[in-house]
């Protein structure tokens, strides 16, 4: 092993695939972290537009640097990768499209060094269009009472599998987790085709205890896609992921459920509603209602209702002779 890996504090996980136009931005932030004993790992997954010719270079000009090239193992395969050759016993991951604040990385690490029954950390993140547009942060996304906790500490969570199987708050490129407990859960289940990375935290949240902070440590990069073709992905991968806590007896995993119920129906609406079937987005919304109220639903029940009625109106619309 190259000298610059055996005092790494962190090997930091990147796995990238024709990101060439956010890459050098993900990359640069990783530089900003304000501490040393950081080992980077990129994973260029079958990349076709000059990643892997910009990345030889980058290695020759960033000593505690390491490329893997790997052919189309999606990101989760590429992560698993990543981990098997990481030298440093604590690991965080950023996606190739994502970036870091100043100084976030440091500031995890040490609270892990500190504190070593911690089996991972969690930060808040902002969402931003490709076009900079700010989405809002995940905590405010779900409401999350830990958005008003103060961002300059971290805080242990209490029944962590059973809060973070009602309400996925994890974002990947936040999360610092200790190698070892990588190993013990095996990693990212590369059969699931959507949402393996909520699978691994819920797994790693059986083993260990779990903290988060309301800092905002990461923009989180939407980019355009399918609805449909991802929420059909994301529904099937949940629906069998939920499956595996439905007999779970503990009344915060039952309470757990009905949220995550409401979750899956909310993802159906959300389907329904990107191919303009209003009345099957409004039924799947009132049974998101009835499993767990909220104001939100019911307002998109009633804008579901609305766009039905409209569309049914144009259907029956005499058109001019």
């Amino acid at each position: 092993m190259r000298p610059e890996f055996l005092d790494a504090r962190v090997s930091v996980i990147i796995p990238t695939r024709n990101n060439m136009d956010t890459l050098p931005a993900t990359l640069s932030s990783v530089g900003l972290q304000q501490m040393t004993g950081v080992e980077i790992i990129i994973i260029d997954d079958g990349s076709t537009d000059g990643t892997r010719e910009w990345l030889a270079e980058m290695v020759r000009e960033t000593p505690a640097m390491r490329v893997l090239h790997t052919d189309s193992l999606g990101p989760s395969g590429a992560r698993n990768e990543g981990i098997s050759i990481a030298s440093a016993p604590i690991i965080a991951f950023i996606d190739s499209d994502d970036t870091w604040a100043r100084g976030k990385l440091r500031f995890q690490v040490e609270y892990m060094e500190r504190n070593p029954h911690i089996g991972f950390t969690f930060t808040d993140y902002r969402h931003v269009s490709p076009a900079g547009e700010d989405r809002g942060t995940c905590f405010e996304y779900w409401n999350s009472p830990f958005r008003r906790q103060p961002p300059t500490h971290f805080f242990e969570l209490e029944n962590a599998e059973s809060l973070l199987l009602g309400c996925n708050l994890v974002g990947t490129s936040t999360v610092a987790v200790r190698k070892e407990l990588l190993q013990n859960a095996n990693g990212f289940a590369t059969e699931l085709t959507s949402a393996e990375d909520w699978d691994l935290w819920l797994r790693l949240a059986q083993l260990a205890p779990v903290a988060a902070t309301s800092m905002i440590s990461t923009l989180y990069l939407m980019r355009p896609g399918s609805v449909t073709s991802r929420s059909a992905d994301r529904i099937v991968a949940m629906e069998f992921i939920v499956s595996r806590y439905a007999e779970r007896p503990e009344p915060q995993m039952r309470e757990a459920m009905r949220k995550v119920r409401a979750r899956l129906h909310r993802a159906r609406a959300e389907m329904r509603r990107a191919e303009a079937a209003y009345t099957a987005a409004a039924t799947s919304e009132i049974r998101a209602m009835f499993a767990d109220p909220d104001r939100q639903k019911l307002k998109a029940v009633a804008g579901d209702v609305m766009r039905s009625l409209k569309a049914a109106r144009s259907a029956f619309q005499p058109t001019s002779p």
